[in-house]
């Protein structure tokens, strides 16, 4: 048997043996679906303490039209004038029972990420482990999407003019930033989740996870500039609990009603 023969049946041999690789611990298998009786509901909001940041315009290098049809601004931190941040992740981050994921009725309704004059949009899109995110061009120019994950595999995929949709999934959970290599301003993230019980801060800054079941969770909230904290919550059967975290440049302060 020469060298590769051994080096080949070796890496085999451990694959085999040890598996293809160590298993994420977030691994989907963590958490099991019921039928949720009596939840509750978890409501909340995202602050900004600190001076109002500006949102920045960004610098269109480019002489594609569809890119210069309005300004472009950077989405990496965006506060409203009441002061709430938009583009938060929150989630459970320890819970191991509840709802089920819940499939669109219409294929229109699914986890979608666009790409709309030369931006992704949303910004942050949720989509479950295992299940189809849409992909769109609706500029009619060539774009990719180059995600960068650290447990999923990398993607690469170019989306010329023609090409107005794809789907792709991703096996674990993670936060996974996706660029355009061709129009480098643009920056999304994908959060794959292992469960339902995760949200996005809206406009407003607000938040919601409703049946919940009954307990006490540690609730986390992940923005991609001001970092992630955590804090407990009980959820009481049938009733509501109100959360407000408190980020700034500097840190966090959080407090739960």
């Amino acid at each position: 048997m020469n060298t590769f023969q051994r080096i080949t049946t070796f890496g085999l041999f451990s694959v085999l043996l040890f598996g293809a690789g160590p298993v994420s611990p977030n691994a989907p298998d963590k958490y099991t679906p019921i039928d949720v009786a009596s939840g509750g509901t978890i409501r909340g909001v995202v602050r900004f303490d600190g001076a109002r940041p500006q949102l920045e315009q960004v610098d269109i290098a480019t002489k594609e039209d569809v890119c210069h049809s309005e300004p472009v601004y950077s989405e990496k931190l965006v506060v409203s004038k009441e002061m709430r941040v938009q583009w938060a992740v929150v989630s459970l981050t320890d819970i191991k029972t509840g709802k089920a994921f819940q499939e669109p009725e219409d294929p229109k309704d699914r986890p979608t990420l666009d790409q709309n004059g030369c931006v992704f949009s949303p910004h942050v899109v949720l989509v479950g482990h295992g299940k189809p995110l849409k992909l769109l061009n609706s500029d009619g120019v060539l774009h990719n999407v180059h995600t960068w994950p650290k447990k999923n595999r990398s993607k690469n995929i170019a989306m010329p003019g023609p090409v107005k949709e794809m789907t792709v999934k991703f096996r674990r959970p993670e936060r996974i930033r996706v660029s355009c290599d061709i129009h480098r301003w643009m920056e999304a993230w994908i959060v794959v989740t292992e469960h339902p019980y995760y949200a996005v801060s809206d406009e407003a800054g607000e938040f919601e996870l409703t049946d919940v079941p009954p307990g006490n969770y540690t609730l986390r909230v992940w923005h991609e500039t001001l970092g992630q904290f955590d804090q407990e919550v009980e959820v009481k059967a049938n009733a509501e609990a109100s959360v407000e975290f408190v980020l700034s440049e500097r840190g966090q302060n959080s407090g739960a009603n």
